[in-house]
């Protein structure tokens, strides 16, 4: 790959700013059937997901419907020093939107560890490739987050943010599935 990670980012940014709110709002609905079809996901008891921002495929779809199955989520909180706290989704809970522009909900802290007891953790990536490397936007919050979670991971992306490849460095940590408008993509 010959583009470097700051240009792809730029890219995608400006692709996913052009996307409609309809298209947006589809592509949400879409990408939550898509991952309740998930058999790891649908027999998990606690699911860990985010909070997305305008820019990223929506969640509050998939999230609404992982409750209605009786599945907890769990949602991350940013802190200070690049590292992600853990919290028990309310939807009843006031959300504040931290000065990275992700809303966060107040609640009690499960700690970093509360991972282990999730079936599945579901991220945002910017862009996944097919060998399963996932660009976020650059600050490594979840890449210290799941460095040595077992559980799989899923990284939920537009249509047009699945690529061939990826630039990406030894430390990024891969995901085993992504899931578009379009369906499940597993990593061989």
């Amino acid at each position: 790959m010959t583009q470097d990670k700051a240009q792809v980012r730029a890219d995608l940014l400006a692709r996913g700013r052009a996307m409609t709110t309809s298209a947006r709002a589809d592509a949400a609905e879409a990408i939550a059937l898509h991952v309740l079809a998930v058999p790891v996901v649908s027999r998990a008891r606690r699911v860990a997901c985010y909070l997305s921002m305008p820019s990223e495929p929506g969640t509050a779809p998939l999230i609404a419907a992982l409750i209605d199955h009786g599945i907890e989520v769990v949602v991350p909180l940013s802190l200070a020093d690049h590292s992600l706290e853990w919290v028990a989704h309310d939807p009843a809970a006031l959300l504040v939107v931290n000065p990275l522009g992700i809303p966060e909900p107040d609640g009690p802290r499960l700690g970093a560890a509360a991972l282990d007891t999730c079936g599945a953790v579901i991220v945002p990536a910017l862009a996944v490739d097919h060998t399963g490397h996932r660009l976020g936007r650059g600050a490594g919050y979840y890449d210290r987050a799941l460095a040595g979670v077992d559980r799989p991971v899923c990284a939920l992306v537009f249509t047009h943010e699945l690529l061939p490849e990826v630039p990406h460095e030894p430390h990024d940590v891969p995901v085993q599935m992504a899931v578009t408008p379009d369906g499940l993509f597993r990593v061989p």
